[in-house]
C-alpha cells in the first residue's frame, strides 16, 4: 500500500503561527508585520497577543490571511513577572480560533493583561474573570475549555517555560507542540524537539510547529523573527482550508530547508527535500537512521525501511548551515 505523507502535488503555504504587535509587547503595528512578512513570502501569519483575541480580518486579501489567536500563559505566580523571576514555571498556550469571528478571549483573567495596553483594552472581549491555577488540572481544564469555545490549542516553549516531562506529560487537548521558536532558540539556545517525542512515547499523539515568538523584528544578530515556521498544505487561502489543514496536521516545520515530498511504500519511507547535508529517521524505540551527503556534496532524498516494532517514525534534514525541516509523526 502507498500511502502519501507529504504531497509534491499541493499548493504549500508559508505560515508563522506565533506573533507579537504593538496590540502587547510587539514594536511593529500589525500592518507592518503584515508587510514584512508577505515580503518574506508568507501567506498566513497568525498574531498571537498576550491575553487578548483581536479581529485582524481587515489585513486580509488574495495573498495574505489572519489567523484570529492570543498567547496566554498560567504562572506558578501570577503575579510575578517571568522576566524578574527567571526561576518560576509557567505554561504558555495558544488558542487558535477555527472561527475567524470568535474573538471572546477564553479564560480570561485580569491579573495576566499587565501586557495589553490601556489604548487597546476597550478590544478585549471575554466572559468575565476566570481563575487560572498553575497545576496539571488547571491547565487541562483551560485547554478544554478553549476546544470547546471552537479553538485548537499549542503547547509553547517548554524548556523556556522551565517545563519537562513530569509536568507537560501530564498535559492533555493539545494539537501540537512548537517544538522549534525562533526567539528562544537565538537568545537561549533552547529547543523542544525531544518534546515532540515524549509526548508520543507516552501514547500522547501530537503534532509539531516551528514559528518566530516574534517581539522585536529586527535583523541578525540578535532577530526574532523570520526564522521559524510551518508549510501548510492546503486546497485553497481561505480560513476554512488553513485551520482544517492545522487541525489534521497536514503540514511540516522548518527553519530553513524544504521538504518536498513524503511517501511510505512497501515498508520504506521515501521523502525528498531542498539540499541538504543529512536527514534523519526518528522512531518509537532507540532504532534511527541517517542519510549523510558526502563531504562538500548535498542530498536531496532518502529512504529508510520501517519495522512494525517502530510503532512511529519522523523524518528531521538538516542543511549545510545546520538549519533543519521536521515532517510530523507518522504510525508506521
Amino acid at each position: 500500500m502507498k500511502r502519501v505523507l507529504i504531497d509534491k502535488e499541493k499548493k504549500f503555504y508559508k505560515a508563522n503561527l506565533h506573533t507579537h504587535s504593538t496590540y502587547s509587547d510587539g514594536r511593529l503595528s500589525v500592518e507592518e508585520i503584515k508587510e514584512s512578512y508577505k515580503k518574506r513570502g508568507y501567506s498566513v501569519v497568525a498574531f498571537t497577543d498576550h491575553e487578548h483575541l483581536i479581529d485582524n480580518s481587515h489585513l486580509n486579501d488574495e495573498d495574505f490571511l489572519a489567523i484570529t489567536s492570543c498567547e496566554v500563559a498560567i504562572k506558578e505566580f501570577p503575579e510575578q513577572s517571568t522576566l524578574k523571576n527567571h526561576q518560576m514555571r509557567v505554561a504558555h498556550l495558544n488558542f487558535y480560533a477555527l472561527d475567524p469571528e470568535n474573538t471572546v478571549t477564553p479564560c480570561y483573567n485580569s491579573v495576566y493583561d499587565h501586557y495589553v495596553k490601556d489604548l487597546n483594552r476597550d478590544l478585549i472581549r471575554h466572559e468575565g474573570e476566570y481563575q487560572r491555577v498553575y497545576s496539571p488540572e488547571g491547565i487541562n481544564e483551560m485547554v478544554a475549555i478553549a476546544k470547546e469555545k471552537g479553538f485548537i490549542v499549542s503547547y509553547n516553549h517548554p524548556t523556556w517555560s522551565l517545563e519537562n516531562a513530569t509536568d507537560y506529560l501530564n498535559y492533555d487537548g493539545f494539537f501540537a507542540v512548537e517544538i522549534y521558536n525562533y526567539a528562544c532558540a537565538n537568545a537561549c539556545g533552547f529547543y523542544d524537539e525531544h518534546v515532540l517525542d515524549d509526548f508520543w512515547r507516552a501514547g500522547k499523539p501530537i503534532f509539531c510547529t516551528a514559528a518566530d515568538d516574534a517581539h522585536g523584528y529586527r535583523e541578525a544578530p540578535g532577530c526574532d523573527a523570520w526564522g521559524g515556521w510551518v508549510q501548510i498544505a492546503a486546497p485553497s487561502l481561505t480560513y476554512k482550508d488553513i485551520m482544517h489543514s492545522l487541525k489534521v496536521g497536514d503540514f511540516y516545520a522548518s527553519s530553513g530547508p524544504e521538504i518536498r515530498s513524503l511517501i511510505v511504500e512497501d515498508g520504506v519511507a521515501k521523502i525528498e527535500f531542498s539540499d541538504c547535508v543529512c536527514a534523519n529517521l526518528i522512531t518509537s524505540g532507540r532504532r534511527t537512521d541517517r542519510k549523510y551527503a558526502a563531504v562538500g556534496e548535498r542530498v536531496n532524498c532518502a529512504e529508510f525501511k520501517l519495522t512494525e516494532a517502530d510503532s512511529w517514525f519522523r523524518i528531521t534534514v538538516t542543511d549545510k548551515n545546520g538549519k533543519k525541516a521536521w515532517t510530523q509523526v507518522y504510525d508506521v
